[in-house]
């Protein structure tokens, strides 16, 4: 009988007597959802294809830019200079790796409307977002269909993971009612993150979903790193909150919310996200690309068509979602938007 070559490339993970063959064939027939692919996100990614993950689900919003390039995994220079989506520009290197993973890559942002087909079918979500907002739509939606995920934060010297379950102990809201809402809180934009930081976070993620995934389901760990100061903490995270609306009263409020989507400046750039407000039906890409024609310069990819015109980039999406990148006015944005998409 010929030796299987997927015996090899995982011996050292299955000789870890914890993991076992066990571990290796749950991780295998599983789907892993990786929510955002930037510092945290792509080095996630990264792990979880090597260690041989059954599916990996790929969703991100963003495009590769340079300032990306030094805490990001996956990404090269090319990648930013022809401003590739992230989700394309990491399927493309995680493909070279090989192995056994399939590849699910969605240019796709993660909101109230789009989360039950992004997220569907998944037995497992890890976190890769920069901001409490998603966090929460992710908990609420995790809580609500009883799926596991894995909780990561990085952001200046600090960083945090927890694996929140199914359905046992507190979820985020528990631990962070305030988050969503708080004001001054520290953004990669205000303090900056250390270089190393995300890998390691990601890491740490990345141990807590082989664990579940493996089988041993005991209470998740809150874990706080400080590799600067020299400090590290695992604690166990709590009881659930009272005053929880998830836990204590079944409700999702990131799920159940009315108000439109809105434009946003992203964290640390000059590039607005314009908001599609129209429901969900696709864009003709190639008709806009042919409509342009004679404005700017002009790109069309498989995921995007792009227009470079008087100092902007305006990148649409098939689901009429765009990012304008050279302001951080979301008035400008949207009156760009307006007038060169319509819509």
């Amino acid at each position: 009988m010929e030796p299987n070559p997927l015996d090899d490339r995982f011996s050292r993970q299955v000789r870890f007597a914890p993991f076992g063959t066990k571990g290796q064939e749950r991780s295998a027939a599983a789907t892993v959802a990786v929510v955002g692919l930037g510092g945290l996100g792509s080095w996630i990614a990264d792990h979880l294809t090597r260690a041989g993950i059954g599916t990996l689900r790929l969703i991100d919003r963003d495009l590769v830019e340079e300032s990306n390039l030094a805490r990001q995994g996956l990404y090269v220079e090319e990648d930013a200079r022809l401003g590739r989506p992230k989700a394309e520009a990491a399927a493309m290197r995680l493909a070279a790796i090989g192995g056994p993973t399939r590849l699910e890559p969605l240019v796709a942002e993660l909101t109230r409307r789009s989360i039950d087909r992004l997220l569907g079918g998944c037995d497992l979500v890890l976190d890769g977002l920069d901001h409490f907002a998603g966090r929460f739509l992710i908990n609420d939606w995790c809580r609500r269909e009883r799926c596991a995920w894995v909780y990561g934060g990085a952001v200046g010297g600090v960083g945090t993971v927890l694996r929140i379950d199914a359905e046992e102990g507190p979820c985020l809201r528990c631990l962070f009612p305030a988050a969503a809402t708080a004001a001054g809180v520290e953004t990669c934009d205000t303090v900056g993150v250390l270089t190393p930081l995300p890998a390691l976070i990601a890491a740490l993620q990345c141990s807590e979903a082989l664990r579940w995934l493996a089988g041993d389901r005991r209470a998740g760990r809150l874990w706080h790193l400080e590799p600067w100061e020299g400090r590290a903490l695992a604690l166990k995270p709590g009881e659930r909150s009272g005053d929880c609306p998830v836990c204590a009263r079944k409700s999702w409020p990131a799920l159940d919310a009315t108000e439109d989507d809105v434009d946003a400046k992203l964290c640390g750039r000059d590039t607005v996200q314009i908001a599609a407000r129209d429901g969900t039906a696709e864009l003709d890409l190639d008709s806009i690309a042919t409509r342009w024609h004679g404005l700017g310069t002009v790109e069309r990819s498989r995921y995007l068509v792009r227009l470079r015109r008087d100092g902007l980039t305006l990148s649409l999406f098939r689901d009429g979602r765009a990012l304008l990148q050279g302001t951080d006015s979301t008035t400008i944005a949207r009156a760009t938007y307006e007038r060169l998409v319509g819509r």
